[in-house]
């Protein structure tokens, strides 16, 4: 599933582009879904914007409605705290002061989401607008959910997408 492999490059790219001294040593705990939710969340209004540029043809993407974008750029304050708390999870313990840094999210959020839209094929994005457009009247905390649960479900089979540290979905009893 395409979205399920956009959403992962998301979340790499974002622990990636934020650390350069993590030890790879150290193990990582993994970020909870909130903080995946939250990571997702403050990266919405770069990654529409960059599916918009990467699908030009597709009319919801090319120009979401201003309600939407106001929606999801409302969504981007509350959820910076626990998205910065991914963040530090992602560094290790040498990466708060990077990670509580004025620049560590728009610096992510400014890699991120060019290459998220490096991955979409042209053959992806009917599906993508239909999926968004489908989506965009949840509120953002929702949507973000949706991305971080395909990013979790996609760990369930390695080859779909790259193993990242986001907690397993818990499986029903």
């Amino acid at each position: 599933m395409r979205i399920s492999r956009l959403a992962a490059t998301a979340l790499l790219w974002a622990g990636l582009a934020a650390s350069t001294a993590a030890s790879a040593q150290s193990a990582r705990p993994c970020l909870t879904d909130g903080e995946a939710e939250a990571l997702f969340q403050v990266m919405l209004p770069d990654v529409i914007r960059e599916m918009g540029r990467a699908c030009p043809q597709q009319p919801f993407l090319r120009q979401p409605s201003a309600a939407f974008l106001a929606r999801i750029n409302a969504g981007v304050a509350p959820a910076m705290p626990a998205a910065q708390g991914g963040i530090r999870k992602l560094l290790g313990p040498g990466g708060e002061a990077i990670a509580d840094s004025q620049f560590a999210m728009p610096a992510v959020r400014t890699i991120v989401a060019p290459a998220i839209a490096q991955q979409i094929q042209p053959a992806d994005c009917p599906g993508l607008d239909k999926i968004v457009s489908n989506l965009a009247p949840l509120p953002p905390r929702n949507l973000a959910a949706v991305f971080a649960a395909l990013l979790q479900l996609s760990q369930n089979d390695e080859k779909r997408a790259p193993r990242l540290p986001i907690c397993t979905m818990a499986r029903p009893r």
